[in-house]
């Protein structure tokens, strides 16, 4: 009986949203007086005939690979560098934390001042280092508009993904470092032999949960792009944001947010399925 007020505040946030998305996913809904239709598998069928639900798909994989590779690779080697006792060390933790505790549309609305095609910084100092010529549309071009949302969405991300490293790379005993050394063993080879081994299933649980958030990133897109130019960066996310909210189809976005759920538990499954294999 005591958990019954846990199991009902469950319930009532997680449980009755989810159900209620599925059921709008088979519906039609009127946003006016919020009535529903039922069609049925219509909204499904709808979606999985439109070829720009593929091209919003494979943009969604592209930007989570590209930006997930990004992060851990860039976070990582932060970890390490700080991890190697560096000088004022706490204070290089300060500072690196400054961008993920900013809000993200702060964030974002400063680097569309510093990518502007016209008057950003970053053309201004590129111009005046003789590097280029003529000025870049960060944001209006649709191959750069994408790597530029994703250059910024690892900037913000690179804060918090270090720290979790750090966290496991501190773990480690010190003195199997001092054992390796006593022996001869190269930095190198206490990398690949001591390092790596010990951060294993922190790197794992990192992956995957900064791929589920990055597969979920809303606000950096939305601020620089919302979905643009030419939908080069329409996520699954915005798509849904944009179903219900430019184009006013309740329905059909929730269909999306369906599949995106879906995607999300398959990977979910996935890395529980390899953390249960790992502490056999």
């Amino acid at each position: 009986m005591l958990l019954l007020p846990s199991l009902v505040m469950i319930l009532l946030l997680y449980a009755y949203p989810i159900l209620l998305t599925i059921i709008q996913s088979y519906h039609k809904v009127n946003l006016l007086n919020s009535e529903m239709t039922f069609i049925g598998l219509e909204n499904y069928l709808t979606i999985f005939k439109d070829s720009g639900f593929f091209t919003t798909l494979n943009i969604t994989f592209k930007y989570t690979a590209i930006t997930v590779l990004m992060k851990i690779g860039f976070g990582f080697a932060l970890a390490f560098l700080l991890f190697q006792g560096l000088y004022l060390k706490k204070a290089f933790r300060f500072l690196i934390l400054i961008p993920w505790a900013i809000p993200q549309v702060a964030v974002s609305t400063l680097w569309i001042w510093i990518l502007d095609g016209n008057y950003g910084y970053l053309n201004y100092y590129l111009q005046k280092l003789g590097l280029i010529k003529d000025n870049i549309a960060f944001l209006s071009n649709p191959d750069s508009a994408f790597f530029a949302a994703a250059a910024v969405d690892t900037w913000l991300g690179i804060s918090l993904i270090s720290m979790m490293f750090l966290t496991g790379l501190e773990a480690i005993p010190r003195e199997l470092y001092e054992a390796c050394a006593m022996d001869g063993a190269s930095k190198f080879r206490q990398f690949t032999t001591i390092t790596l081994p010990g951060i294993k299933k922190v790197f794992l649980t990192t992956f995957i949960l900064v791929a589920i958030w990055t597969f979920n990133s809303f606000n950096v897109i939305y601020v620089l792009t919302q979905g643009g130019p030419m939908r080069a960066t329409e996520t699954l996310v915005i798509r849904i944001y944009q179903e219900a909210f430019s184009r006013f189809d309740l329905g059909l976005s929730a269909t999306l947010t369906v599949v995106a759920v879906v995607i999300l538990m398959i990977c979910t499954f996935i890395y529980m399925k390899r953390t249960n294999y790992e502490e056999l």
